[in-house]
């Protein structure tokens, strides 16, 4: 099988916090797994396809936290847990955030 994606994926059980663009109110969950270019993780009501979040990331393990801006580029409905898997893009990250994460990812992959 032929791998599609650009970056490598970790499962990551990490800290994320999220809101629309053009909305005030703050959501929270934990993440399925993260890669230099995205994350996965799930959220309790659905988000369209092409929408923008803010994002908090909070990495306990090293530890750090950054914010940056996703957008939404699949969501899938898990009817038995009543939520929603959505995965999202990273559109505007921090150089030194970017750093970190290359970093940790490389780290958890040594691990392994």
């Amino acid at each position: 099988m032929i791998e599609r994606r650009r970056f490598v994926r970790i499962p990551e059980s990490a800290q994320i916090s999220y809101k629309a663009i053009n909305k005030q109110k703050v959501e929270g969950f934990l993440t399925k797994d993260i890669s230099q270019g995205g994350i996965r993780f799930y959220v309790h009501k659905f988000i369209p396809k092409n929408d923008t979040l803010q994002i908090r990331l909070t990495l306990k393990k090293i530890p750090f936290s950054f914010e940056a801006l996703v957008r939404v580029i699949w969501i899938k409905e898990d009817h038995r847990n009543e939520r929603y898997e959505i995965g999202v893009q990273f559109i505007n990250i921090p150089a030194r955030a970017t750093d970190h994460l290359i970093n940790y990812i490389k780290t958890i992959l040594k691990q392994h």
